[in-house]
């Protein structure tokens, strides 16, 4: 609902994270950043800048929510297409969305952010239609060289990507090649921070840090949004219990009853259910004289407190049980 909230009404204009500020738990950062992007995609960003805002941000310090590296293309405007406002991200963007090496400014200016601003998530973005991108996949697919300057050192960034791309989708349309190679840079990029950065590095395995990537879609400005690195373990060297419960997905597992009195219950609870469901014959829900006061219950039932579900009523149960 929260969320639904925010995807409506908008970004709170009247609220400005400054560094006295706790920091911002990365699922609270990435969920605003999901709802940012879909206001903006419908419509309804980009609210305002109030003067009170600079101020407070000038007087009391920044607190990003969330280290957004990204492509240097003027059609990807990250503060914009996340409807984001001074303060909220903490923005680095290179050519093709590459970090070169394991050194330098970039990595170094991500680890300020997290060791210094306490920063929680960092997303790196790619886009559509990424001219860096196109380029490295066509040199590649024409067995061409990289240019011997410095674009060539961006496109360099860029090439593992796209040849394992062109690998893998040998006989596929340019298009095609181009998507997976899109996804597979971000990933390359998120490798790198993972490998070259001992406070990345370190922030995930403690799982205080979320690292994930996004594609961006010039055309209609909306993200698909990847997740964490599908090797992020292995890189890490370190097994991320919450990172699995996250990204495991959800399968029913019948669970035997650890005794016979336990069994009968749930069958009774589940033939209730099937009286409820198929309306047969209910027993409904009323008061019997030879119920005492000290009757216990033979079951305990955790569940919402939502009106909608009645549950004495869905279990066609009897006050007592």
């Amino acid at each position: 609902r929260a969320q639904q909230d925010l995807l409506e009404e908008g970004r709170p204009l009247d609220v400005v994270r400054t560094a006295s500020d706790p920091p911002v738990p990365p699922q609270e950062a990435l969920c605003s950043l999901v709802v940012g992007n879909r206001r903006y995609t419908k419509g309804g960003g980009g609210g305002q800048l109030e003067s009170y805002v600079l101020k407070a941000l000038a007087g009391k310090g920044q607190l990003p929510a969330a280290v957004v590296l990204g492509c240097a293309d003027s059609r990807a405007p990250v503060e914009i297409y996340f409807d984001m406002q001074p303060g909220d991200l903490f923005v680095l963007r290179t050519a093709g969305n590459t970090i070169e090496g394991g050194f330098g400014g970039l990595l170094g200016s991500a680890e300020y952010a997290i060791a210094v601003l306490k920063t929680k998530l960092i997303v790196v973005t790619g886009h559509t239609l990424c001219g860096a991108v196109t380029a490295t996949v066509k040199a590649v697919k024409a067995n061409e060289g990289m240019p011997p300057d410095n674009m060539g050192v961006v496109l360099d960034n860029i090439r593992a990507a796209a040849e394992m791309s062109v690998k893998t989708l040998s006989g596929a349309p340019l298009e095609q090649q181009l998507k997976l190679a899109t996804k597979l840079n971000i990933f390359e990029a998120m490798h790198k921070m993972m490998k070259h950065s001992t406070i990345i590095r370190d922030g995930i395995a403690s799982e205080e840090l979320m690292l994930v990537g996004a594609v961006y879609n010039i055309e209609d400005g909306s993200l698909d949004w990847l997740g964490p690195h599908p090797e992020q373990e292995k890189i890490v060297g370190s097994t991320l219990h919450v990172h699995r419960w996250r990204e495991a997905p959800y399968s029913r597992k019948s669970m035997p009853a650890s005794s016979p009195v336990a069994r009968f219950i749930i069958d009774r609870l589940q033939a209730g259910n099937k009286r409820f469901v198929e309306q047969d014959e209910l027993h409904g829900v009323h008061l019997n004289p030879s119920f005492s006061h000290d009757v216990e219950p033979d079951t305990i039932l955790v569940g919402s407190s939502n009106l909608r579900v009645p549950y004495e009523d869905v279990f066609d149960s009897r006050p007592g049980q």
